[in-house]
Formats: C-alpha cells, sequence, structure tokens
C-alpha cells in the first residue's frame, strides 16, 4: 500500500511542480526543485525496472541518484536564501559533499564493491549537508520579512517537509549495508518508518504548493 502510495505522490508532485515551474506560479524559482523531484521520479522508476523486471540489483541506481538528489536539494537551498553571506556557505557545503561523493565513489569502484554496496557515506553526507543548509535557511528566514507571512510561504513548507525526511531518515541509512546482520522483522519496521517519512514528505509538497501564496 506505501509503494502505490509513494509513487502516486511522486508522480503527482513532480507535476504541480513542474508545471508551476514554466508557468511561474510563485515568487521562488522552483528549477532545481523541479529537477529533484524528476530526477527522484526517474531514477525511482529505473531502481524498480531493476529490481522487479531485470532481477539485477538496483544499488547502483540509487549510487548515481545520489549525486542529482542532493545537487539539485543544495542548489534549491541556496537560491530561496535571502542572504548572500548563507549563499556562500552553502556553496561550500555542495563543495564537500561533491568531493566526498565522488572520492567515496571512486574508492568503491577501486575496492570492488560498487556494484555491491549503497554508498551510506555520500547518503549520509548529503542528508547532513540539506539538514544544515536548511537550519541556514530558517536563520536567514526569520530574520527576513517572509516570516511575517510564513504559513503562505512556498520555500517554508518545501524546508520543512524536506528537514522531516532527511533528519529522520539519516539512522535508516547507516543501517542500510548491515540490514543482513539484523532481523527481517526490524527490516521491516526501518523500511515502514521511511515509507511514512516519504509520505509525509510529499503530502507536504502537495500541500505547500496549493496552499501558498500565488503571485497576483
Amino acid at each position: 500500500m506505501f509503494i502505490k502510495l509513494i509513487y502516486t505522490l511522486y508522480f503527482i508532485s513532480t507535476l504541480i511542480y513542474i508545471k508551476c515551474f514554466f508557468k511561474k506560479t510563485f515568487d521562488i524559482n522552483l528549477k532545481y526543485f523541479s529537477a529533484y523531484l524528476f530526477f527522484m521520479l526517474l531514477f525511482e522508476g529505473i531502481a524498480y525496472y531493476f529490481n522487479h523486471v531485470l532481477k539485477f540489483s538496483s544499488l547502483p541506481v540509487y549510487n548515481i541518484l545520489t549525486f542529482f538528489e542532493f545537487n539539485c536539494l543544495l542548489f534549491f537551498i541556496r537560491e530561496i536564501l535571502p542572504f548572500k553571506v548563507t549563499k556562500k556557505i552553502v556553496i561550500g557545503i555542495i563543495l564537500v559533499f561533491n568531493i566526498i561523493y565522488f572520492s567515496s565513489n571512486l574508492y568503491a569502484i577501486y575496492q570492488g564493491d560498487y556494484l555491491l554496496k549503497y554508498n551510506d557515506l555520500a547518503s549520509i553526507t548529503g542528508s547532513f549537508s540539506v539538514t544544515i543548509a536548511i537550519f541556514l535557511f530558517f536563520k536567514d528566514f526569520i530574520n527576513s520579512d517572509s516570516i511575517l507571512n510564513f504559513k503562505k510561504s512556498l520555500s517554508f513548507w518545501i524546508t520543512v517537509g524536506l528537514l522531516i525526511y532527511y533528519l529522520g531518515t539519516i539512522p535508516i541509512t547507516t543501517l542500510m549495508n548491515s540490514m543482513q546482520s539484523i532481523t527481517k522483522s526490524e527490516v521491516h519496521l526501518l523500511f515502514n518508518v521511511q515509507y511514512i517519512l516519504v509520505t509525509i514528505m510529499y503530502c507536504i509538497f502537495i500541500f505547500g504548493a496549493l496552499w501558498s501564496q500565488k503571485k497576483e
């Protein structure tokens, strides 16, 4: 049930935000966030095809997705930051993430583990990077005029959804490569928690897009 719901939310969110991007419905630039939603939908579809049709491991698909996922999010957060100083900090965060991403993948290729293991280091680094960038956004947001009408701010709702998901899934990501050492019931519980978090995140995205104030 969760899988069907999540894919439905993937599709609806992607459709809404791409449509809003081309129509320039909102005051913020949605190009990076729309790209994030598109890549998430695309790579999840590819991973499903690898797993259920080809019967291959989808780990390389998710390792590639990590690059697009976190770069799109970090550039999006940089785009919505109101102050230049904070934008420069996020650029530094983006550089650190990409250095860790490429170096860890090159090491995995050298070790022969790239097709066998999930790059949890890059994913955890990405999650922490997004979390830090979101807290920087909230700091700037509180000190800007936007806080006066935060309930109608699309950037507020998007960052809340992202924070709930990525902060909540860090413990799950740390266990991705050691799932065989825990019981099936524990694995099932972890994935259910992840499904709930991603469902909440996409529901917030959709709610934010429908609720936020539009341009006159």
